[in-house]
């Protein structure tokens, strides 16, 4: 079983994705090899469809909130960017490392993950006997989520139904980890770290093996100890070119994805144009509920 993260990540953690028996034409991603040729197009098609937009996930964030409070509770979600920089961890720069560390700084002044009472609590996740939803993509699928909550709803909202929703900001974006996680593995990327690590030691930071490790490592000093380490982490990856590595290297495993995701890709276009649509509608008139019609779960037929 797999655990999805989401481009936008959804405003909670929706559900356990579950893959399936294997056919002999596999339509999960669970072995995926490099692609010896590339193709941007495909790559740009597969990203397209496997990202929800940020404007989708932001306005969903919005109409959950606001549906919330209307039931009498309080739940703040926040919202992070779902990018494949993030994914990949190529989103640190040296200026950022400068002004940021391992961006810790910034996220000490955000709003926590979520801030809620029992009432929005309840709101926002819903009872199961009062009914469930659930999603299939290719070989996955998702957990059941009660369908009167806030969270169905905002899907509902947004994307035209729980369904598509669940396919669209949290299924789909499953499979840009999965080729993360099937390039861990690969030859290339571990070469690609070991030079790393080599040039970290060099720079007076020994004992780090991955460029994981020294965001972990950095969770232990002051603010200008993780900013000196960041920047020389930051340096090392431009001087070894990582950043460009890491995203060409993906791009063999994205081709490879592309050719399986492409039978469900006109799929997820009309999911996605839903969204968009919906985003249009909701800036000139927000709404506050999105009822959705479900059958009753079988522990209370």
């Amino acid at each position: 079983m797999v655990t999805s993260k989401s481009s936008w990540a959804a405003v909670v953690a929706i559900g356990v994705l579950a893959v399936s028996g294997c056919s002999s034409a596999p339509e999960n991603l669970n072995d995926l090899e490099a692609a010896t040729k590339t193709n941007q197009k495909h790559i740009d098609k597969f990203k397209s469809w496997v990202l929800p937009s940020e404007d989708a996930e932001k306005a969903r964030a919005k109409f959950a909130q606001r549906c919330v409070e209307k039931r009498g509770g309080t739940y703040l979600p926040q919202i992070q960017p779902h990018s494949i920089d993030q994914i990949l961890g190529t989103n640190l720069t040296v200026d950022d490392a400068k002004d940021h560390g391992y961006q810790l700084a910034k996220d000490a002044d955000r709003t926590p993950l979520d801030s809620s009472d029992k009432a929005g609590q309840k709101a926002y996740f819903g009872d199961a006997k009062n009914g469930t939803a659930s999603a299939t993509l290719l070989e996955y699928s998702s957990g059941d989520i009660p369908t009167d909550g806030c969270m169905a709803e905002s899907l509902n909202y947004i994307y035209g139904s729980v369904e598509d929703g669940l396919k669209a900001a949290e299924l789909a974006p499953s499979f840009v980890h999965s080729v993360r996680d099937k390039m861990l593995e690969d030859d290339e990327y571990t070469k690609l770290q070991e030079k790393w690590s080599q040039c970290m030691n060099d720079a007076g930071y020994p004992n780090l093996t991955d460029t994981n490790s020294a965001v972990t490592a950095a969770n232990n000093f002051q603010l200008d100890e993780q900013k000196r380490q960041a920047t020389a982490d930051a340096q090392c990856r431009e001087d070894i070119s990582f950043n460009q590595s890491v995203n060409d290297l993906a791009g063999k495993y994205y081709e490879s994805a592309y050719k399986r995701v492409k039978n469900v890709g006109s799929e997820l276009e009309r999911i996605h144009e839903t969204a968009s649509k919906r985003v249009e509608e909701d800036k000139n008139d927000p709404k506050s509920s999105a009822p959705v019609t479900s059958q009753p779960s079988a522990s209370n037929s």
